[in-house]
């Protein structure tokens, strides 16, 4: 696919086949339709077969519908499409609508390559053989070919490390292809190197661990800003912050902790709660705090434990969702 045409793009037409389709008025003209789209281009194929895997996941569908349904033979496209459509009720369609309205909405984890629920991190081995770790809540497309290896991160963070630092047997160590990173913000270009990068709804941040990257925002394609090790930058669509040192508190959660010095006790929390289902929050009270230490991530009921035998706050919980640090 042409990157810069937008993935977004494609999957959005596949969005809108997918409902078409299920709406229960699809003619044969619109199956023959949906055949020639289908067959226009891997990418088509790619991001339909991604609604397969979601089919089978959504919570209103009995477990042996769907799975009879997925394992329907690859050349009956039409019998596939039945099959979705009898199982996909108007709440499945509505679900789905209402994932994609939203551009922070969740069914690119749905669909993604790769993703991680809250509190969990996998790591992944590229084609490449480059190594690719994704933190809580995260997820990505992976699209590597002849011309280049390219990692799209829609939500959450990633560690990427090249092939330049591993010894992979059977992959070449001397990949010529470039490799990029492109969030909604923009492109990180990877000069062999391990990197972390982060994206929300408002920016991107880049931490370079060894070596460099060249970060580009995607409304200023001609501006190339530079990060060496030890440097981190944030960027939107129309700027790239200066580099600046690196922050550790970007980089620990590759270890399972959350390393901080001196910092406010409302952040350290605030970045706890990525790792914890439901509500976890700091009283104004307590929320300047300056604190150091190194906590676990994976373990917050652990890190809240520590804090709280160390900094005069204790931990309240309504329930195992709604909890907070308040004074002692």
């Amino acid at each position: 696919m042409n990157f810069e045409r937008g993935e977004a793009e494609v999957r959005k037409e596949a969005v809108a086949w997918y409902a078409r389709l299920c709406s229960g008025f699809a003619t044969e003209a619109d199956h023959e339709e949906w055949r020639r789209w289908y067959s226009a281009h891997p990418d088509h194929q790619r991001a339909w077969q991604r609604f397969e895997t979601m089919q089978a996941t959504l919570k209103r569908v009995p477990g042996h519908v769907a799975a009879s349904t997925l394992r329907a033979a690859q050349p009956d496209r039409r019998r596939v499409l039945r099959g979705i459509g009898a199982v996909a009720g108007g709440a499945s369609l509505a679900w789905l609508s209402w994932q994609v309205a939203g551009a922070d909405g969740g069914w690119h984890a749905w669909l993604a390559d790769y993703s991680t629920g809250t509190g969990e991190q996998r790591s992944v081995t590229l084609a490449d053989g480059s190594l690719l770790m994704l933190n809580t809540a995260s997820s990505v497309d992976v699209s590597i070919d002849g011309r280049r290896r390219l990692v799209a991160l829609r939500s959450g963070e990633i560690l990427v490390e090249t092939t330049k630092h591993r010894r992979v047997p059977g992959v070449a160590r001397v990949d010529s292809r470039p490799f990029l990173v492109e969030t909604r913000h923009g492109r990180i270009l990877a000069l062999g190197t391990r990197f972390t990068v982060r994206s929300d709804g408002a920016r991107t941040v880049v931490s370079v661990l060894e070596d460099a990257v060249e970060v580009r925002a995607s409304g200023a394609p001609g501006r190339v800003v530079r990060l060496e090790a030890g440097q981190q930058a944030a960027f939107a669509d129309d700027s790239v912050d200066a580099p600046q040192p690196a922050d550790p508190m970007l980089a620990g959660w590759e270890h399972g902790s959350l390393v901080v010095n001196d910092r406010r006790l409302a952040e350290v929390v605030g970045e706890l709660a990525r790792y914890r289902r439901g509500r976890l929050a700091c009283d104004p009270a307590v929320a300047d705090i300056r604190i150091s230490g190194a906590f676990p991530l994976m373990d917050t009921d652990k890190a809240l434990a520590v804090i709280a035998r160390t900094f005069p706050v204790r931990v309240s919980s309504v329930t195992r969702y709604w909890v907070s640090l308040v004074p002692a």
